[in-house]
């Protein structure tokens, strides 16, 4: 096709590939970016072509264009260029940015409201939270409580398991559900198992063709069975789509995607193929070898690199960040849990990460929600509290000041949260010790360290990754993107812009 003409500041700073992509006029496309190669400026462009079509094209119908992603942080940075680009008035009501969570839970309300699922109590509007803990105790039983939908009606169903874990306690489980409380994993739940019955999938087909004319759907790799199900009544009901990732940068199968499905529906749905194939990130030659090098399966040995070297350190796991010495500092302990000790930790290592690299640790927001803190300022008024705690663990003998800090972190939570802290063990040190070891640390340089999953989308100049030896190995055997094993090794050496090196402790 002709490519669009040039008219505008802004499209002279895109490529050929990338105006393609923008204002392709076909109502399937599939865009197939390689890192750097400007994603979200796309995603932004073509949302705008679409929201501000012409007379004559979608310009006539009234009828809203989404975009959807699968993080708040991911949608956030498309509204931001969205605006930029386009303006206020290109995500005025009822067109929108918001996570597929979002679209989820009206499409599931829709329902609720037209009587096809029955919530317990009769609600037709649910209080969604991220987590069940918001409302429930939790504590390690063998009692399983979940929901399931039987001939349209929502039921709370308990059973019970043969390993102990941590699970909500089922009184206060079905009182909740009964009081139409939910979490966005239930609420995806029965939409799902609504789906099933064709009546509901015609449902949500006219649905959706009712309450848009176009939705963008970025990171497609990242759906999961919902998702691509939604995507397709969308693609049904004559919806044009948008997709748009890269199959190199698939990592959330753990969480229920399935990216191997994802060409299967761009191929059955006639979705037309766009790449982006240049990238914008790389600096240096060294870096776009790399790069070009890993995605043609050739072997990869990184040279060895040290902290003052690099400007993030990344690693498939945080114990790795942490093994690394306390020239890094990890921005979260591990996943999240729901411990409330680990929660208090993770507002302790909030309040360090701040004042050292200006940067809010992982998982405040899951910690809040195990601390039962519902009023995000109260991260402000434990401060003092919390800085009094890391001059405590300036002082010495180690394992005094540590047992002492413990005891003081308790008592500043115990403020703002009724949830109990668990009695002082050993167990229970380490992560105040790690910390320890930072705060008292003399290094000259203190680099950030995150997860590859919590890295992937960014990009830094100078970027160290610490390698396991069976990783080391399968780098120098060249990667495969169909391994799930071998894309998070990519995502990694691939978010620099000048250089990637290995780190060990």
């Amino acid at each position: 096709m002709p490519l669009p003409q040039r008219t505008d500041p802004l499209l002279d700073r895109l490529t050929d590939e990338q105006l393609v992509a923008a204002g392709d006029s076909d109502p399937l496309v599939y865009i197939e970016a390689a890192p750097g190669s400007g994603k979200t400026t796309v995603a932004a462009q073509r949302f705008g072509c679409q929201r501000f079509a012409p007379p004559g094209t979608d310009g006539n119908d009234p009828r809203p264009v989404l975009a959807v992603s699968f993080t708040k942080s991911a949608t956030a940075e498309l509204r931001r260029r969205v605006l930029a680009d386009w303006g206020s008035v290109a995500v005025q009501r009822p067109n929108r940015i918001v996570t597929l969570d979002t679209i989820v839970g009206e499409l599931l309300s829709a329902l609720l409201q037209t009587g096809r699922v029955a919530w317990p109590g009769g609600h037709t509007a649910l209080e969604v939270n991220d987590s069940w803990r918001v409302r429930v105790a939790h504590e390690r039983r063998s009692e399983d409580s979940f929901l399931e939908l039987r001939k349209g009606v929502v039921l709370v169903v308990t059973k019970n398991r043969r390993k102990k874990e941590v699970r909500p306690d089922p009184d206060q489980f079905r009182v909740a559900v009964e009081e139409g409380v939910a979490t966005y994993d239930a609420v995806r739940s029965i939409l799902e198992q609504a789906l099933k019955e064709s009546k509901n999938r015609e449902f949500v087909r006219e649905r959706l063709r009712a309450v848009a004319r176009a939705i963008i759907v970025d990171e497609i790799y990242d759906a999961n069975h919902l998702d691509l199900a939604i995507v397709n009544l969308a693609a049904e009901a004559g919806l044009a789509i948008t997709l748009i990732g890269d199959p190199w940068q698939a990592l959330y199968s753990f969480r229920g995607a399935q990216p191997a499905l994802v060409p299967d529906l761009v191929k059955e749905a006639g979705f037309r193929s766009l790449p982006l194939t240049k990238s914008f990130r790389w600096r240096t030659q060294e870096q776009s070898d790399l790069a070009d090098g890993m995605r043609l399966g050739e072997g990869v040995e990184l040279p060895l690199g040290s902290l003052n070297d690099i400007d993030v350190a990344l690693a498939l796991e945080w114990k790795s960040l942490w093994a690394l010495g306390p020239g890094v500092l990890p921005l979260a302990f591990g996943r999240a849990t729901g411990r409330t000790d680990e929660a208090a930790a993770t507002l302790l290592l909030n309040c360090f990460t701040l004042s050292v690299l200006n940067m809010r640790a992982v998982f405040v927001g899951d910690a809040l929600t195990t601390l039962g803190i519902v009023d995000p300022s109260a991260v402000r008024r434990l401060e003092p509290a919390l800085r009094e705690v890391l001059a405590a663990l300036q002082g010495s003998p180690e394992d005094k000041v540590v047992r002492e800090a413990y005891a003081m972190l308790a008592t500043a939570v115990r403020s703002e949260s009724q949830r109990e802290q668990p009695a002082l063990h050993w167990q229970r040190l380490v992560r105040l010790k790690e910390l320890r070891a930072r705060v008292t640390s003399t290094t000259a340089k203190m680099v950030s360290g995150l997860t590859v999953h919590q890295a992937k989308g960014r990009e830094w100049d100078r970027v160290g990754v610490h390698l396991t030896p069976e990783e080391v190995d399968v780098l120098k055997g060249g990667l495969s993107k169909t391994d799930e094993s071998h894309r998070p090794l990519y995502v990694a050496l691939t978010r620099a812009r000048m250089s990637t090196v290995a780190v060990n402790p």
